[in-house]
């Protein structure tokens, strides 16, 4: 079931990538509260984190490519995460179901060059990056929330680079 998720994944990127973004940034969503478990709010660290990504989104901006598509899940701390960024910028926020990879995929690459941030979670990030061609074994630890991944180009042609940013 696996390997068949990737090879759609992979025909995917064959069909769309002449439309893809030059910057796909992908974080994990800030630091959230313990409740409610279902779907905590960022806390007030968490706030920070997510008024400093403005600042990081900015740097890149700076170098006259747009942002062009924000990309959140379903939950609360992943648009909480995105919030200050699409206010800064006038976007609104596009949700996507966190366990559909290959949707968010489709939705990414049909972007036509510019910025396209992605705010997800410690297990959707790493197959989001790998999905858009990036290395295999990427690992976020829970306490982890200050992990940014940035990918150019698609597929056999991305490159990928971790950073962190704000407060550790």
């Amino acid at each position: 079931m696996k390997l068949f998720r990737l090879l759609a994944l992979a025909a995917a990127i064959a069909t769309i990538a002449s439309a893809a973004p030059a910057l796909v940034l992908i974080v994990r969503h800030a630091e959230r509260e313990a409740v409610p478990a279902d779907d905590p709010p960022l806390t007030a660290a968490g706030r920070r984190r997510a008024e400093e990504l403005v600042r990081v989104v900015r740097a890149w901006s700076a170098t006259g490519v747009t942002v062009r598509a924000l990309f959140a899940s379903e939950v609360k701390r992943t648009h909480e995460t995105l919030e200050p960024l699409a206010a800064a910028i006038g976007m609104t926020i596009s949700t996507v179901a966190a366990k559909d990879t290959a949707a968010l995929l489709r939705r990414i690459l049909a972007v036509d060059g510019g910025i396209v941030v992605v705010a997800g979670h410690s297990n959707t990030v790493p197959a989001i990056a790998q999905a858009l061609g990036g290395p295999t074994g990427i690992a976020l630890a829970d306490a982890e929330f200050d992990r940014l991944f940035a990918v150019t180009g698609v597929g056999a042609h991305a490159e990928v680079i971790s950073l962190r940013y704000g407060a550790r």
